[in-house]
C-alpha cells in the first residue's frame, strides 16, 4: 500500500539523517489514514479511521478523485490529469484499461528483424 511506503520512506530519511549525526534511531510507527478503492465508474469505497466513517458509491468516487488530484505536485499535472479523467469519463473510453494479447506467440527474432 502506498501510504505505508510513504511513511516508511519518511522514517528512513529521518533515520539516515540521525545516523549521520550519530543520534538515536526512531522506530517506525504506522499511522492509519484510511483506505480508498475505485470499484468502477462512479463506484468506490472510502474508509476513514478517525472519525470512523465509511462512504461508498458516487460520493466515495468523488473523494478518491479529489484526494488523488490534490496529492499531485504541480498545478500543471493536476490540470492535465483532471482533463484526461474528464475526457475518459465523458467519452466512455476504456482503451487505457484494455489488456491486449496477441493470438499467436511472437518470437523475439521476428520483432528484431
Amino acid at each position: 500500500m502506498a501510504q505505508v511506503a510513504i511513511q516508511q520512506g519518511i522514517n528512513l530519511a529521518k533515520n539516515l539523517k540521525n545516523e549521520i549525526q550519530q543520534k538515536a534511531l526512531v522506530p517506525f510507527k504506522y499511522v492509519d489514514k484510511g483506505s480508498m478503492a475505485i470499484i468502477g465508474k462512479n463506484k468506490a469505497v472510502v474508509d476513514l479511521p478517525k472519525p470512523k466513517m465509511h462512504f461508498k458509491g458516487f460520493f466515495a468516487w468523488a473523494i478518491w478523485l479529489f484526494i488523488h488530484l490534490i496529492s499531485l505536485i504541480t498545478y500543471r499535472n493536476k490540470v492535465k490529469t483532471f482533463y484526461n479523467w474528464m475526457v475518459a469519463y465523458f467519452s466512455k473510453d476504456n482503451s487505457l484499461r484494455m489488456i491486449i494479447r496477441p493470438d499467436k506467440k511472437v518470437k523475439v527474432e521476428d520483432v528484431v528483424k
